[in-house]
């Protein structure tokens, strides 16, 4: 289930990537890069290494404003992408944040179950309360 936002927005951005490809809104080589970002941001995030993601995602963005400054795409284009990157970005910080909650939350209850809980001391001892101190 979690993958789905992900790959709803990954799908938002590729087709934002795509779409018009064979217009004027961005040159051939600036949708190979764009779309070898995207692959890699996708890659990342399907090993779980949403961080990595993020970071791809970055690098994304910032390929994405280059190819507006140097013109070779045009700024609708530029602003649809920018979106998109927005959504996945958005679904990669919530999908980190819940991975990182699941993993403290596994240490938390490993750390409880190495250690006993105040009701478990001085249970099972020979000896203690077992009836013959007198």
């Amino acid at each position: 289930m979690r993958r789905l936002p992900i790959a709803a927005a990954g799908v938002a951005l590729a087709l934002g990537l795509s779409g018009c490809a064979g217009g004027a809104t961005y040159s051939q080589d600036t949708a190979s890069t764009l779309q070898h970002g995207l692959l890699s941001v996708v890659t990342a995030a399907e090993g779980k290494d949403y961080a990595g993601a993020l970071t791809q995602l970055a690098a994304l963005q910032q390929k994405n404003d280059a190819a507006l400054k140097a013109g070779t795409i045009a700024a609708d284009r530029h602003d649809a992408i920018a979106k998109s990157i927005d959504a996945v970005k958005g679904d990669l910080t919530h999908l980190r944040d819940a991975a990182e909650n699941a993993q403290l939350q596994q240490q938390l209850q490993q750390l409880q179950q190495q250690q006993p809980g105040p009701d478990k001391k001085g249970k099972g001892k020979k000896g203690d309360g077992g009836g013959d101190g007198g």
